[in-house]
């Protein structure tokens, strides 16, 4: 018994291993050439250590799901105290998102659900992933606009913020308009402004 806990930390260990090469690799490379063999190329690791942990390439990707969401709350965390001269709460919070929402991490986790839709194996482990992640990005979510929770149209503003955002991102995959992104950004804030004072509807 002596033997059990150094033994489960050294699986664990190994398995943070092919995780993190795995988002290195997402990162950098995209889903496309993350394959099994490379994140075992990364890891120097052995083809049978791999299949222990990860038995198939969707388990593997949608593995990586729950590390791209933790760094995407730490990207959260360093855009709110890089905004927080801003004095508008809803202001700050749709910025604070904005500036998540075009990082490494959080492209890789968008290119994710892309690939999914033609591969059923992943787009059926990347959904229970994604459910399992909805509980911290809500949190997340809901703490940057902590000051509006209450308004009765708050689940909207949210919703709407959030597929916004995800649609910015991809756009900007493609080409690259910083000051056009930030009138956009700017005129989302205040049609969520005008919604907050526009009575709920039933």
């Amino acid at each position: 018994m002596q033997n059990a806990t150094p033994l489960t930390t050294k699986a664990q260990a190994t398995r943070q291993r092919f995780l993190d090469a795995a988002v290195a690799s997402l990162i950098e490379c995209g889903v496309a050439r993350t394959t099994t063999l490379e994140v075992q190329r990364r890891c120097g690791a052995s083809r049978g250590a791999l299949l222990h942990h990860f038995p198939t390439h969707a388990a593997l990707l949608s593995a990586t799901i729950a590390e791209l969401v933790r760094r995407n709350d730490e990207a959260v965390r360093r855009a709110e105290s890089a905004m927080s001269h801003i004095e508008n709460p809803v202001e700050r919070a749709v910025r604070t998102l904005a500036s998540m929402s075009v990082q490494p991490a959080y492209l890789a986790e968008l290119e994710l659900w892309g690939a999914a839709r033609t591969d059923p194996d992943l787009q059926a482990a990347v959904r229970s992933a994604e459910r399992d992640a909805r509980i911290e990005r809500e949190r997340v979510v809901d703490s940057l606009f902590s000051a509006i929770v209450d308004n009765p149209n708050y689940a909207a503003v949210k919703a709407l913020s959030i597929a916004f955002l995800r649609g910015l991102s991809l756009s900007s995959v493609l080409v690259s308009h910083p000051e056009h992104d930030q009138r956009l950004i700017g005129q989302w804030i205040w049609a969520v402004e005008a919604l907050l004072q526009t009575p709920a509807q039933s």
